[in-house]
């Protein structure tokens, strides 16, 4: 997967990410029975339920860099393993049904509606942390990646199913 990191207003980003949550709601609102259908065969070879699951816990951990990273912590550590916690992450929320996930994406993405409603110096989007690809990137940045993970997913279960975006 390749992104786009380039500059973009808090305006902007924040349209980006409520576009790629429009694109994954529409695409989610018509998986119906196909939970189990294969998205990937590679790597995680992962169905649709259980790339959801990473979807869920990917906005959290991407909430929890933005938020930390602003607040001048240390959130990725140097060590950090991204194949490892994908896997056993999703591993572990496995009874994790669709409609609690999509609850639990609705919720991480409403805090994060609100800690940008509540940001009132722009500076902090401009602090840099360790993202999970450790790559070190400011918090801008990982903001857009959000949207992008998001979108990109979005349209790999689109592919898959047959569903027009």
């Amino acid at each position: 997967m390749t992104y786009n990191l380039g500059y973009k207003t808090i305006d902007e980003i924040r349209a980006e990410l409520a576009e790629s949550r429009r694109v994954l709601n529409h695409v989610l609102d018509q998986v119906g029975d196909r939970w189990d259908a294969q998205v990937y065969s590679e790597g995680a070879a992962w169905n649709v339920r259980q790339l959801l699951v990473h979807l869920v816990l990917t906005d959290a951990a991407h909430n929890n860099m933005v938020m930390g990273y602003a607040e001048g912590k240390e959130v990725v550590p140097a060590d950090f393993d991204l194949e490892r916690y994908n896997r056993r992450s999703v591993e572990k929320k496995a009874e994790l049904t669709p409609e609690q996930a999509r609850e639990s994406l609705a919720q991480s993405r409403a805090a994060l509606y609100a800690w940008l409603d509540g940001v009132t110096d722009e500076s902090i989007f401009e602090k840099t942390g360790r993202h999970g690809s450790m790559n070190i990137m400011s918090v801008r940045q990982i903001l857009r990646i959000a949207a992008q993970h998001e979108h990109n997913h979005a349209l790999d279960i689109a592919r898959v199913l047959g569903i027009p975006v």
